[in-house]
């Protein structure tokens, strides 16, 4: 008995380090496993709309509206599409835009606990409008060569400036809301006033108006 006895609290003894060892792996694999969903949701989250935009004019249509991220180390870059609207207009039907665009900030200058300015904000953003007027392809109503353009896509680059007003004293209502504004021009434009001299740094350039609503 006494024998038995000893045997078995000898297994016991001897099994202990393999027991640990196991429990270790066990859960080394946990930790890697749990950490490894935590990423995968740091990914899906980072999917997720933070801010939205509704712009005045612009050349990407009279009123639009957007989703877009912000990133960054100091969330100095942000990208945005678009979804805006042309109201009809002598005789022709209304049009629907779409913008995908990319904005730098370079810096931000706190102003007191509530507001912070944006000296400057630049960018660039691709627009494309859809309707009958506006096409990618030459129409056969042209003889070729008329047009080297397509008149339904324009690139545009910007300039501008903004004041934000802090939200996160109450999570209620988001993180910030921004006003912004920005002078604009795109390369028909630009083309068109190279070597014209009818053509003046005003009749190619555009002042559009926004509203920027950061969530999270």
């Amino acid at each position: 008995m006494k024998t038995t006895l000893l045997l078995c609290l000898s297994f016991l003894i001897l099994s202990l380090p393999l027991w640990a060892e196991e429990n270790s792996k066990y859960a080394d694999r946990e930790a890697r496993r749990v950490q490894k969903e935590e990423q995968i949701r740091r990914k899906w989250a980072n999917l997720i709309p933070k801010q939205n935009k509704l712009q005045f004019a612009g050349s990407m249509g009279m009123f639009s509206g957007s989703v877009g991220w912000y990133y960054g180390k100091k969330n100095q870059w942000e990208t945005d599409l678009f979804l805006g609207f042309i109201p009809k207009m002598n005789r022709q039907d209304g049009h629907v835009t779409i913008t995908l665009k990319e904005t730098y900030t370079p810096w931000r200058l706190s102003i007191n606990d509530d507001f912070s300015f944006e000296p400057l904000t630049t960018g660039a953003y691709l627009n494309k409008i859809f309707g009958e007027y506006f096409w990618n392809k030459l129409p056969e109503r042209y003889p070729n060569g008329y047009y080297f353009w397509a008149v339904n896509t324009r690139f545009n680059i910007f300039v501008g400036q903004a004041i934000t007003l802090k939200l996160d004293k109450s999570p209620l209502f988001g993180k910030e809301l921004s006003f912004y504004y920005e002078i604009s021009t795109n390369d028909l434009y630009v083309i068109s006033a190279i070597g014209n001299q009818t053509i003046h740094a005003w009749d190619i350039i555009g002042l559009s108006l926004g509203i920027r609503y950061r969530v999270f």
